[in-house]
């Protein structure tokens, strides 16, 4: 529920942005997916803040860095009525429901810990061959305790897909917010990207190879980081159309085309033909820039005909 300001000034978005120190890009996408109250939107893109949405979004940031949440369990608390967004709400003054949802640091550390074990598991054997027994001697824990973590095996994917989300969207938001032009935005998100897709690659192809056609949740789950992406890319490229460094073009269909290059070109980490990070780092950076700089001349204008 909105906090009763009574005259107190409301915010526009850049300013909530500014108090709260996360991008504009990332408080939209709280809104989207019910971790905030819709704003009072007075026309299709005017929408006003109250003030107590600066204690709401800080409270965010605390679950997710001090407490371990991911935005997906910060979701079902609110949810199943475990807090709720009420006036005079400080991030301390929630630390009960975190406690009475997830358990101890102690437990915190150990569901993290099940769920690194089983990132590599699922990359070494496959998502369908592994079981839980697998993992619980991987982990080297009894295998009810992790029943007690986790319902079953898929559950602990869908759990490594909100990290990987949440991982997106910490990631890129600040770049994109400090990025002093639309192009730069996007160039600057080219290494952190190549860094994420090696990282968790073994994901990827789980979802390709095994999972993403017969299992509609985990497709759900992918589907939702594939929209996150696309719209921070669609934003930075109307950004950068609208300042002029980037060329005219439809941003919706050139947001896809960077982010198919970059996925491609990391793809060469996973294979064994590997390439320096550096390498493909600079070499997708210029083919990036080349592609969507205002100041590269289109094909047929480049000096001379053939």
């Amino acid at each position: 529920m909105l906090v009763n300001t009574g005259n107190q000034k409301l915010l526009r978005i850049g300013e909530l942005s500014r108090l709260t120190g996360v991008s504009t890009s990332a408080i939209n996408y709280y809104v989207r997916e019910g971790l905030l109250p819709p704003p009072l939107k007075t026309a299709p893109n005017m929408a006003y803040y109250d003030p107590g949405y600066v204690d709401m979004v800080n409270s965010i940031k605390v679950f997710k860095r001090e407490k371990g949440l991911s935005l997906t369990e910060i979701k079902d608390m609110l949810q199943k009525g475990e807090f709720s967004w009420t006036e005079g709400s400080q991030p301390e003054d929630l630390s009960s429901a975190v406690e009475t949802t997830k358990g101890s640091k102690r437990a915190l550390d150990r569901r993290r810990h099940i769920m690194s074990v089983a990132a590599r598991v699922f990359a070494e054997k496959g998502y369908y061959a592994t079981t839980i027994s697998d993992l619980a001697r991987a982990a080297g824990i009894a295998k009810g305790t992790i029943y007690w973590y986790f319902d079953n095996k898929r559950s602990i994917m869908v759990a490594l897909l909100d990290d990987l989300s949440d991982e997106i969207v910490d990631t890129f938001s600040g770049i994109m917010r400090d990025a002093e032009n639309g192009l730069e935005a996007i160039l600057d998100c080219i290494e952190p990207a190549l860094l994420l897709l090696e990282r968790h690659g073994a994901i990827y192809i789980m979802y390709f190879l095994e999972i993403g056609s017969t299992d509609t949740e985990i497709q759900m789950r992918f589907r939702r980081i594939y929209k996150v992406v696309h719209a921070g890319t669609r934003i930075a490229l109307e950004r950068g159309i609208s300042e002029g460094v980037v060329r005219d073009m439809d941003p919706h269909i050139g947001a896809y085309g960077v982010m198919g290059l970059v996925e491609r070109v990391s793809e060469i980490g996973m294979s064994l033909d590997r390439v320096p990070l550096e390498k493909k780092v600079a070499e997708t950076t210029e083919m990036v820039r080349r592609a969507i700089a205002s100041d590269v001349a289109p094909r047929g204008k480049r000096g001379g005909s053939r």
